[in-house]
């Protein structure tokens, strides 16, 4: 019987939400590390967070190999950048062939750039407008 392989999950971006995701991620007891530019982005972590952290730039090519991006199940690309998470996702998923990328992206016109590449999107902005339709007309909209 084979066991099951933990998941190696790499979180780009330890702002409020990348933090929030990783010290989740790392509750449930996954593999983890999260990368920021800022040292000091790593003091938003929860005091329970035991994954890796490694500072530096989310796209440079040797740091996400020294980091074992080869080796990741699930990337989650979570920079305050639209254009730095799509490069990262793109990166991970092109390159890399990691299995599940997903990006968080703010301006919803740059949804297209990942729609080929099987690269998951969450909008910020989508997931409140469809809250406020919900709440508002009781309907949805689609983005």
């Amino acid at each position: 019987m084979k066991k099951n392989k933990k998941q190696n999950i790499i979180v780009i971006g330890c702002g409020r939400f990348g933090s929030t995701i990783a010290g989740n991620l790392s509750d449930i007891n996954k593999n983890l590390m999260i990368v920021d530019l800022d040292q000091s982005s790593f003091r938003k972590l929860s005091s329970s967070y035991s994954g890796l952290t490694k500072e530096g730039d989310g796209t440079d090519i040797d740091l996400l190999e020294s980091i074992g991006i080869s080796d990741a199940d699930i990337l989650i690309a979570s920079t305050n950048e639209d254009d730095v998470n799509i490069l990262i996702a793109q990166i991970a998923k092109v390159i890399y062939n990691v299995p599940d990328v997903i990006t968080r992206m703010y301006d919803t016109s740059k949804k297209i750039t990942c729609e080929d590449m099987d690269i998951h999107v969450i909008s910020p902005t989508a997931l409140s407008i469809i809250e406020f339709q919900k709440r508002i007309f009781g309907q949805e909209v689609e983005f």
